[in-house]
Order: C-alpha cells, then sequence, then structure tokens
C-alpha cells in the first residue's frame, strides 16, 4: 500500500501520535532472540515495577536488563560496527507482544529497504516512512519508479513517501496524523534512520529542535526509539544535548585491529557500572557476536562477582561520544569548502556527477571518494590533494 503524503493533503484521522522508523544494507540476516516478555537478571533486581522488553541482542539484554517502554536509544557508530543487525534483531524480538515496527528513512531509496525487509517481517506490522525519495534523492525518477512498479505492490508494506521534506515542523504535522493506522494492544518500535541524514537535510539546529520535541514525546508514549548517528559528524553541543535528553547511549567502535566493541555512554535507570565496561564482537554466519567475558582481553574476572572490571586499556580504545582517533578524514574538509562557497549537497553532488546519498557518506567519512573523484574535488575547489588530508596522516614532514 503506497500514500503519497504532503502538508497540503488531509487525513480522516486528526490524533497526535506519529511513527517513524530505519535500515542499512541488503542481505538477510539469522538473528538470535531472547525469549520471554520480561529479562530477570542483576541489572533488573530491585526494579520489580519496571517491564523490560528484549532488544533482540541477548548480550546486551543481560548487562542492561533490556529495554523499557519509553526508552529512546542513541547509538553512536564507526563506519563497519554492523548496526544494521543490531536494528534487525531489535525489529525482530517481539516478546509474544504485537509490535508494529515503524522505519523512516532519510539515506536510503525505498528499493533497498524493501529488498532487505520484504521477507523479514510480516507486511501488516512494517510500515516505511520513505523520507529519502523526496529528500536527498531529490526526487529522482528511478527512486519514484519504487511507487510505479506493479509486481511489488501486493507484496510490499505499508509505505508513507514525504514530499514536503523543506521544514521540520511540516514533516512533524504529517507524522502526527499517522496514529490511524494503528490498532489498539499494539505496541511500537521507532527506528530512525539517521540524525546525521536529518541534520544534511534540515541543519543541525532543527535537527537538534525536531528530536528535543520528539524524544520526550516517544517517552510518555511509552515508545521504543533506536536513534543512530555517524560519531564524527555532529559538533559536540549537539552530541551533548542530544546525550543529556535520551534515556539511554550505546557507541559502536571500529577498533584498529578490525574489532569492534559496544560500550554504554549513558544508562538512566541502570546499574552505574555499566558506564565502566567495553565489550567485544565480531560478525561472522549473518550474526552478531560478543565474546564472553573470559575470552575478552584484559578483563580480570573478580571472583564471585557478576560485573567486571578492566585492566589499564589503550586510550585510543576508550569509548568517547565526543572524540574518536581513527584514520585518514577528508570528509570534513569537503563539507567546509562546500558550505563555504555555499553549494547544497545535491548541487555539488550533481556538479560532480554523483549521488547526494554518495557524497554524504564522503563528508561522513563513512567512504572514501575514488582517486579520480578525489582529484575532480580538488579540482573543484582549486585546492591541492594534500590541503584535505590532516597533518597527521601525512608520511613526512609538512615543509616550513
Amino acid at each position: 500500500m503506497f500514500r503519497r503524503l504532503t502538508t497540503a493533503q488531509p487525513l480522516e484521522t486528526q490524533k497526535s501520535l506519529f511513527h517513524l522508523g530505519r535500515c542499512l544494507a541488503c542481505r538477510p540476516v539469522d538473528v538470535i532472540i531472547c525469549q520471554g516478555q520480561s529479562i530477570s537478571n542483576d541489572a533488573t533486581k530491585g526494579d520489580s515495577m519496571k517491564k523490560f522488553y528484549n532488544s533482540g541482542t541477548p548480550y546486551l539484554d543481560n548487562l542492561m536488563g533490556g529495554v523499557l517502554l519509553g526508552d529512546n536509544v542513541v547509538w553512536v557508530l564507526d563506519p563497519g560496527t554492523y548496526f544494521d543487525y543490531f536494528l534487525e534483531c531489535f525489529f525482530a524480538a517481539g516478546d509474544g507482544n504485537h509490535f508494529k515496527n515503524i522505519y523512516i528513512s532519510f539515506d536510503f531509496p525505498p528499493q533497498k529497504i524493501y529488498s532487505r525487509y520484504k521477507n523479514f517481517l510480516r507486511k501488516e506490522n512494517f510500515i516505511l516512512v520513505d523520507a529519502f525519495t523526496f529528500g536527498k534523492g531529490n526526487g529522482d525518477e528511478f527512486f519514484q519508479s519504487f511507487y510505479k512498479n506493479e509486481a511489488i505492490r501486493p507484496e510490499s508494506f505499508q509505505v508513507y513517501c514525504i514530499e514536503d521534506l523543506t521544514d521540520p515542523a511540516e514533516f512533524i504535522k504529517t507524522m502526527n496524523k499517522l496514529e490511524g493506522e494503528y490498532k489498539d494492544g499494539y505496541l511500537c518500535k521507532y527506528a530512525f534512520d539517521s540524525l546525521t541524514g536529518m541534520q544534511e537535510l534540515w541543519d543541525e539546529k532543527n535537527t537538534l529542535h525536531f528530536f528535543t520535541y520528539t524524544c520526550p514525546k516517544l517517552f510518555e508514549l511509552q515508545v521504543l526509539a533506536y536513534w543512530p548517528l555517524a560519531r564524527d559528524a555532529h559538533s559536540k553541543s549537539f552530541l551533548a544535548n542530544i546525550s543529556h535528553i535520551t534515556q539511554l547511549v550505546i557507541s559502536l567502535s571500529f577498533q584498529k585491529d578490525n574489532t569492534c566493541t559496544a560500550g554504554f555512554l549513558k544508562v538512566d535507570g541502570r546499574p552505574s557500572h555499566l558506564l565502566n565496561g567495553i565489550h567485544y564482537y565480531s560478525f561472522r554466519d549473518n550474526k552478531i557476536n560478543f565474546l564472553e567475558p573470559s575470552e575478552q582481553t584484559g578483563i580480570i574476572r573478580k571472583p564471585g562477582a557478576t560485573e567486571f572490571s578492566y585492566q589499564k586499556m589503550d586510550p585510543d580504545r576508550t569509548t568517547n561520544f565526543l572524540h574518536k582517533k581513527d584514520s585518514i578524514k577528508i570528509g570534513g574538509h569537503i563539507r567546509e569548502l562546500r558550505l563555504k562557497n555555499n553549494l547544497t549537497q545535491t548541487k555539488l553532488a550533481r556538479i560532480l556527477g554523483v549521488t547526494p546519498s554518495a557524497l554524504s557518506q564522503i563528508e561522513n567519512n563513512q567512504s572514501l571518494p575514488s582517486l579520480q573523484l578525489f582529484v575532480d574535488i580538488a579540482r573543484f575547489f582549486n585546492k591541492p590533494l594534500d590541503a584535505f588530508l590532516p597533518i597527521s596522516s601525512l608520511p613526512f614532514d609538512p615543509p616550513g
């Protein structure tokens, strides 16, 4: 079922709840799901009035007790940390309850989301809000062709395509009209495609305004929500404000030795000792696999203790919300030059012959440009190639 929404199109329902969501890659995944409605472990002792639900990642649930209705979980991401699989596990963990899964996409076209989810969730329980096609997709005919494809209509989940994305206030009004899609007795899970994608479309101030409006509202409405963002794509003040408002902040980091780590940066309603740990995981057989405590390097198991403490760790491994040392990153320099020249991502992408989405990933250090594209960018801005490279990444000391 497809609906194209603009702020000028009225709906019969005028209720106040809005529902949103996200996806990344396009291949199926085997998921491990904790069974049962609530989780009982050390993190939940003394919280008999709280009902914890499965996040779909048993290892993290065992640490934090699961997720509480109303939890907004901000994920701070490095590239290559497999967040999309954490998200799939979140959607798949039903706990025997009737959940509606709502995915709002700023970064990926409907074709990609359909390809990933068409056989993964029941179509009646999954709704896509497409903020990509007329956002970063710039209304391109290829992305619009999804809505003209008769072959996929009968089997597709429900889709709302938003045309007017110029102002988050208008976007919110449209979202507020979607409550009529949900029946009594359903719980809701939201997966917001990307706070980073929102910022690229609306700028930092408007994105923060949207989050500060939406996060408390979802808390009051007892909705479970995931909010991913790229670690190095936002200002320190933006990250600090986001962290202050939300209930949980989880960092996924990619390390120099090609391992991944997860760490808690904020844990409202959970034991504070969770903030002290770094937890290693890998991805194999289409699954996220956390190492058991005894397998994790640098861990000292205290006899009889339920938590772990850590030996001295490399400072570069320490989870930090506002800083992550990494390899060569040129995206910030490209973004600064684009803004200095009063160019939108869409306009520069058109000049360079790439999609806005590809340019967005380069600016957010999620991918590197090809050598030819790198040269084209440097030529366009009339800069030498090494002007885009941080001094610390050069294999020699600069002259002077």
